[in-house]
């Protein structure tokens, strides 16, 4: 894991800088979502692995596919971004390179991420309550990704970076249970 976010940082940083510079972070991060997900898939994956594959073919097919799925202008720094990849074998980067420049993009915006993991579906205004919670005690914008664990019982889980916060009735009825049993 550490690997690959080691191999993706120059990349992500270069591609960062050429998008802040051209003023267009926005589209870039769409086209290295649909690219990496593109990659992903296991088809194509099978391909960037192939050890005989021309690399410029295979580069050139990737672009068209992501440049048309994220419905971005063509440009020539992306498609020069994926024919490097390819041709120095960091393909299967694109997940992770694209992680660190939507992590850099929302530290220049100022935008913290947190996850909020539920045993059942949130209501938006309860997501909205959470949101503006959050901002107001982090000073921040907050983007939130809802997930759904039917284990947690009920309650919640909010994740913020390496912070914690468990109210979910598993951690308590599991907090209870240690209390009765020393």
């Amino acid at each position: 894991m550490s690997e690959a976010k080691t191999i993706a940082r120059p990349y992500a940083n270069a591609c960062f800088e050429v998008a802040q510079e051209s003023g267009n972070t926005d589209e870039w991060l769409l086209f290295l979502e649909a690219a990496a997900e593109v990659v992903a898939d296991e088809t194509m994956l099978s391909l960037v692995k192939s050890p005989g594959i021309d690399k410029q073919a295979l580069a050139k097919t990737i672009f068209a596919i992501a440049n048309e799925a994220s419905s971005v202008s063509e440009l020539d720094e992306r498609r020069n971004f994926i024919l490097l990849l390819s041709q120095n074998s960091r393909l299967e980067a694109l997940t992770e390179i694209k992680k660190q420049f939507l992590q850099m993009k929302q530290e220049l915006e100022k935008v913290i991420e947190a996850t909020i993991t539920t045993a059942s579906e949130i209501s938006d205004e309860s997501l909205r309550t959470i949101k503006k919670a959050l901002e107001n005690k982090l000073q921040q914008s907050v983007s939130i990704e809802v997930m759904m664990d039917e284990g947690l019982i009920g309650g919640a889980k909010i994740q913020i970076g390496d912070n914690m916060i468990d109210a979910s009735i598993r951690s308590q009825i599991n907090e209870l249970g240690r209390i009765l049993t020393n």
